[in-house]
Parts: structure tokens; sequence; C-alpha cells
């Protein structure tokens, strides 16, 4: 679901509403392993992508490790980018209605997440 969503918000048309829901690269998936790369519409900046997916059988579910980071080193106070990043294609894979979804982050973790409008970012 995740691969099929980063391959939909491809182009720069997924935008033309407004927010960040595109320019989504896909770089590499596994059964484990999910790579991408978004790029911000107005200004270009590339973020990295990385979905680690462990699967419990006994418990039937799946853990799923996420980071976006920037490759420019000096973005900050960027209203919580990252953050939408991961959260916008959970969210548009419908991932975040699956029974049992949760979020475990934080502020430390997740910087500007609190503040997060991941309608426009």
């Amino acid at each position: 679901m995740l691969v099929t969503q980063i391959k939909k918000w491809r182009t720069l048309s997924s935008c033309a509403i407004g927010g960040q829901k595109c320019l989504y690269k896909l770089q590499s998936a596994s059964v484990h392993f999910i790579a991408a790369k978004h790029t911000t519409p107005i200004k270009r900046q590339v973020d990295d992508i990385t979905f680690r997916l462990v699967t419990y059988e006994f418990f039937s579910h799946c853990h799923v490790l996420a980071m976006s980071v920037s490759e420019t080193w000096y973005t900050i106070k960027d209203h919580g980018t990252n953050y939408c990043n991961l959260y916008n294609l959970m969210e548009g894979s419908g991932l975040i209605r699956v029974r049992g979804y949760m979020e475990v982050t934080s502020e430390f973790l997740c910087t500007q997440r609190s503040s997060a409008n991941c309608t426009l970012y």
C-alpha cells in the first residue's frame, strides 16, 4: 500500500490543490524495506524516507519503523515536513484506518510533530 501511494504521488499534479502530497520517488522496495525520496514542491528540497517493516506472525501484526531526513542539513523550523512526509503516505495509503493502527512518536523523536499541519506540508 505504501509503495502504491508513493507511485501515485510521483508527479507535481498531485499538489495542484495545495499541500505536498506530490513529488515522491520510489528508490527501492522489498518485503521488509521501502526507500523513497520526497521533493518539496516550492523550495525543491529533498528528503530521504525509509520504512522498515517487521512482521510478527505470532501476534499477526506489523511494526513499522519510519524515518524522513532532509538532505539539506540546515533545514529547521520547516513546519514538520519530515513528519508530514511519513504521515501523508500512511494516511493516503489508508493504513491509519487499519484496525490496530497506532502511531508512537514524540516531539523529541520528530521535531515539530505537535505543530505540523500535514494538509499544507
